[in-house]
């Protein structure tokens, strides 16, 4: 073999070394993998599903990313960076539906809205979000075996405090004597 046949053998298994070596280094152990970074700093909470992250460390690449159910925000840490709590809720009833509507909250970008049947529940379990200020359940109401409490969550780069608890309640009919 000639010097250029064995350089042309050797770059190729070098690259396919390389390449063996990046793809089994790459997402390891199932599940999500945070083991790269960059060093940017700043920091924020960012929430989608059941996790949270909090980050501080100069400035992260600034900006909003989101895929699936999950939401990213980098940016510096400020003072507005939770919304105040949502003021004004209505609850109001169409056929079966329920329609949940309050005013629009500065700095929040959506709004997480919790249900239950226990009017006293501590709202852990996101039951919904929306970016508007009008919000249908349908088919909420009309079972009597089921009644309904929400209250809503103004998101920022965390969530605000509790609105007012809403509820709606159907009775069953019995007759009388």
């Amino acid at each position: 073999m000639n010097k250029k046949t064995i350089q042309a053998i050797f770059i190729t298994l070098f690259l396919t070394f390389m390449t063996l070596v990046v793809i089994t280094n790459a997402q390891t152990g199932g599940g999500y993998d945070l083991t790269w970074s960059t060093i940017d700093g700043g920091g924020g909470s960012s929430s989608g599903g059941s996790f949270l992250l909090n980050g501080s460390i100069g400035q992260p690449d600034a900006g909003a990313l989101s895929g699936g159910d999950y939401n990213l925000q980098g940016g510096f840490w400020h003072s507005n960076c939770v919304p105040p709590a949502v003021v004004t809720p209505t609850i109001a009833l169409l056929n079966n539906d329920v329609e949940l509507s309050w005013s629009l909250v500065n700095n929040a970008v959506s709004y997480n809205i919790y249900r239950d049947n226990d009017p006293y529940f501590v709202g852990t379990a996101v039951y919904a979000n929306t970016t508007t200020s009008l919000w249908p359940d349908p088919g909420a109401a009309g079972n009597p075996a089921a009644n309904h409490y929400y209250l809503i969550r103004a998101v920022g780069c965390n969530e605000s405090g509790n609105s007012q608890r809403m509820g709606v309640f159907n009775f069953a009919l019995v007759p009388g004597s």
